[in-house]
């Protein structure tokens, strides 16, 4: 398809999405581009994540201007409500932020990385401590709950308003919003990774009980009684509908053991058949969404927070906390006899059992986008793709597979958020950016955390595609790794990728291809030395690259965290130079493969 082909599809893609836009509100575009060297002289002293935009502005010139000085007192909502989205007074906690203005910000592009999500946060938290609050940005897969997670911290009027009631400082907020991001590895024995402890315990459950030993036998149909009788005692983030399906199949035996056999892969993220974009889904991720919602609830502040408790652990932990490590934070002495860690799973565990009581907001249901400009992120089928998947999944559900075969020029990049805000992503992105990636930007309109939180982590292995509200069909998350481009196109101030070492490969190459990507498509997305790739592109683009080793941590969180607290910031820009705090691993010159563009990997 060509780049105007692809123009005409994304204009007629986003009039098809776009839902109570009037009720969404909006912010405007940037007044001035960041390489401004005024700009840069006015504000180079002064801290991102502090200039706010009015949201019921109702055009694009009246939300343009903005401004870096810290917030104002009435910059803080004393109302308990609205930000613009109509009547959702029974789910916004009180006194909530006004929402900042995206040119005023430091955007983060949030890579995924499944169960390593924890080198988000240790990045995020470092970040937030030498140079201020990020208030933007955008992230699929893992990367989507982590941006969740960001934007529910910052809607928590506890980060803004100190225990006396006043404005907090800037310092004081951003110790907040860093010993925030730190307490996320103190949620793993919460039920963090329940999904991925049910789809375990499935595995191990199929082996034990010599499942696919009967599914071959003489009497198969034992074996799919027995993956059944799995099924129902493992909990409630099991999806009924694979239960019913083989309950129901023309032929049971097919289906179990192609869900097996998908199963086994996808915990070794090894997809090499199709239809990992048609097996149903052992996991409801509907369910997962409202888990994700609950943690997120937790840190917004929302429903039965103990807001006296927050205030004391925020009041002995969070300025400690500088330049401390999550397992070093949680050692320091908390509130009364116990330690920050302890005061932290205790302020968690009663939230969660108020929380489970019912009648408490979920944040899952929140629209994207709510109290900052963020963006959930997915692979799409679009245009003949979609009905192509779905002759083929109603057949694989008929136990009678054809393949599925797309069309690559109709698989997109899809972004959730605020309509005016994917708008002018979209007009920029034609005007500054010619990569495939940019090309392949779909905006997919407001939705609900809820849609993006149950489809942008299914990636194929553990989910078919996913249906959505606009009309597409989410793939998963793994699209576009670096989401640099439409942020740089919204106008951020400054642009931040969290990344890891070793370019893209592996997962994401391998789903590519899947959908009919040739090596040249391939290249054009993901070379790390070619400088018209996206992946390229993405990190010239960015002001700074946090250049994280996840993948060599075995999956432990702290240690995951502690190297990303501690990894390289590659940038050259004069405010990013001049950390608050003096982080020593900041600067131009590193030469790490994956994060510096024109490094070969391997």
């Amino acid at each position: 398809m060509t780049l105007g082909g692809r123009m005409q599809t994304r204009k007629l893609a986003a009039a098809a999405v776009t839902i109570s836009l009037a009720a969404l509100g909006a912010v405007g575009t940037p007044a001035a581009a960041d390489d401004d060297a005024s700009h840069d002289r006015a504000h180079e002293e002064r801290d991102d994540g502090d200039a706010t935009s009015d949201d019921d502005a109702t055009s694009d010139s009246s939300d343009d201007a903005t401004s870096d000085d810290a917030i104002s007192d009435d910059a803080i909502s004393d109302d308990a409500t609205s930000d613009g989205d109509g009547d959702d007074r029974a789910v916004a906690p009180p006194r909530p932020p006004r929402r900042p203005a995206a040119a005023a910000s430091t955007c983060a592009g949030i890579r995924g990385n499944g169960q390593n999500l924890f080198a988000h946060y240790g990045a995020l938290a470092r970040h937030v401590e030498e140079y201020g609050a990020i208030t933007c940005a955008a992230g699929g897969s893992s990367g989507s709950i982590t941006t969740f997670v960001l934007e529910s911290i910052w809607a928590n009027p506890q980060l803004h308003r100190c225990d006396d009631g006043r404005r907090c400082t800037r310092a004081e907020r951003d110790a907040r919003m860093a010993v925030m991001l730190k307490s996320f590895p103190g949620l793993v024995d919460t039920g963090l990774f329940q999904d991925a402890a049910t789809v375990g315990a499935l595995v191990e459950g199929i082996a034990a009980g010599d499942i696919v030993e009967l599914l071959r036998g003489p009497l198969p149909q034992e074996g799919v009684d027995a993956l059944v009788r799995l099924l129902r005692d493992l909990g409630p983030l099991i999806n009924p509908e694979v239960i019913d399906l083989l309950l129901t199949s023309p032929d049971p035996v097919f289906h179990a053991l192609d869900i097996i056999d998908g199963l086994q892969k996808g915990l070794q993220f090894q997809v090499d058949d199709p239809r990992v974009f048609l097996r149903t889904s052992v996991i409801d991720f509907d369910a997962f969404a409202t888990l994700i919602g609950g943690y997120g609830s937790f840190y917004a502040g929302y429903g039965p927070a103990d807001r006296a408790g927050t205030e004391a652990w925020f009041d002995a932990c969070a300025a400690p906390s500088l330049g401390l490590t999550w397992q070093q934070t949680a050692a320091l002495p908390g509130v009364g006899t116990r330690t920050c860690g302890e005061t932290f799973a205790d302020l968690f565990n009663a939230y969660r059992e108020a929380f489970a009581a019912g009648g408490s907001p979920n944040r899952a249901d929140d629209p994207v986008g709510r109290y900052l400009p963020v963006f959930g992120v997915t692979g799409v089928l679009t245009g003949d793709a979609i009905a192509r998947w779905e002759e083929a999944r109603a057949a694989w559900i008929s136990a009678d597979p054809i393949p599925f075969e797309p069309d690559f020029d109709d698989v997109g990049t899809g972004y959730w958020g605020r309509d005016r805000e994917l708008r002018r992503m979209g007009r920029a992105l034609d005007r500054r950016f010619d990569d495939l990636g940019s090309q392949q930007f779909v905006p997919l309109g407001p939705a609900t955390w809820r849609e993006v939180l149950s489809s942008s982590p299914a990636e194929p292995g553990f989910s078919p595609g996913v249906p959505l509200s606009s009309g597409a069909v989410s793939v998963g998350g793994w699209a576009d790794p670096l989401r640099i481009t439409p942020l740089e196109a919204l106008g951020a101030r400054r642009t931040i990728a969290v990344n890891r070492l070793g370019g893209v490969g592996g997962f994401t190459a391998e789903v590519t291809r899947l959908l009919n990507a040739s090596d040249a498509q391939l290249a054009a997305l993901y070379s790390t030395t070619d400088p018209s790739s996206t992946f390229y592109v993405g990190l010239s683009e960015a002001t700074g690259v946090w250049c994280t080793d996840w993948d060599g941590q075995d999956g432990d969180p702290n240690l995951l965290f502690d190297d990303a607290y501690t990894s390289p910031l590659i940038t050259d820009d004069r405010r990013f130079l001049r950390p608050r705090n003096g982080y020593p691993n900041v600067g131009p010159d590193f030469e790490i493969a994956g994060c510096t563009p024109g490094l070969p990997v391997g």
